[in-house]
């Protein structure tokens, strides 16, 4: 099966562009939603880890924290009631913890039904990067996999789910074994974000071993032949690994691989809406890429 038959997208004659929705909680949705019916392209990568934090459990309390501590600043008080009212504070903080979960599925259900009201038919890969991955999100491990689990709990029809190599193992079969209970493909994804591999062979293969329906493989050239290397790797594995492949280099020197690489076997690129929507370094814009193929 290739990719576009896995994303449920129609047949076409160039590999799948995806782009990437990277709007934190201050941003409007509305500018990118017309951006996205004006430039039509195949797939929409949520990039939560531009906004989800700002809805962590820790940010949530201190924001409420925030507003019972100014209120009782402004107050004549004695120290005694003061003392009373922050003992009530720290009751409700245990309250706040208990209610927690709940609290945070039904955030997490709002976010992401406003981002699925935005895209409109779309389909939407769900990704979310930490900031040692080249993305913007703090989580670890156990707090990302409790937001990934509750996203695809929501009930959204997600098209695929990112996933970091570098999870740990035991909690990367979880959302695997999760995702494959919803019929949700996952993309398996592989970030060097300082070198070209030497072994880019085996790295793919490395990755299509494991139980994920798409493999994805992402280098950081430091000199033109790094490019050419990793399309060579990407032309000898496509034929032989059973999932589809996405491969790119990154930064200005990898452009050609994001260009070129669907005709070596990669069969995704991603491009930006705008420079405003770039999500990674060396991301040419839609209107750059289509210009590039005629």
């Amino acid at each position: 099966m290739n990719l576009r038959e896995l994303l449920k997208l129609p047949p076409a004659n160039r590999p799948v562009i995806a782009v990437p929705m990277i709007l934190g909680p201050q941003d409007k949705f509305s500018p990118f939603a017309r951006e996205l019916a004006t430039q039509n392209p195949d797939v929409v990568e949520w990039r939560a880890d531009y906004i989800v934090d700002e809805f962590s459990q820790e940010v949530i309390w201190q924001q409420v924290k925030a507003g019972a501590q100014q209120e009782l600043a402004q107050k004549n008080i004695s120290k005694l009631t003061e003392a009373k009212m922050l003992s009530e504070l720290e009751a409700a903080r245990q309250e706040f913890l208990t209610n927690w979960p709940a609290m945070q599925r039904k955030i997490i259900k709002e976010i992401v039904s406003n981002v699925f009201d935005t895209v409109g038919q779309y389909p939407v890969i769900l990704t979310y990067r930490t900031k040692s991955q080249g993305g913007q999100g703090e989580f670890n491990d156990l707090e990302y996999v409790t937001f990934i689990m509750a996203a695809l709990q929501t009930g959204f029809p997600f098209a695929a789910i990112d996933l970091e190599d570098t999870l740990e193992s035991g909690l990367k079969e979880k959302i695997i074994q999760a995702a494959k209970a919803l019929e949700i493909p996952v993309l398996l994804s592989y970030h060097d974000w300082q070198t070209t591999p030497v072994n880019l062979e085996k790295v793919i293969q490395y990755l299509a071993d494991q139980p994920v329906q798409i493999v994805k493989l992402a280098v950081m050239p430091q000199v033109a032949t790094d490019v050419d290397r990793l399309l060579d790797a990407t032309a000898a594995m496509a034929p032989v690994i059973s999932q589809p492949l996405v491969t790119m280099a990154m930064g200005p020197l990898g452009e050609k691989s994001r260009i070129e690489g669907y005709k070596y076997g990669s069969q995704m690129t991603f491009a930006s809406l705008s420079s405003q929507y770039s999500s990674a370094p060396g991301q040419l814009t839609v209107a750059q890429l289509l210009q590039a193929w005629q």
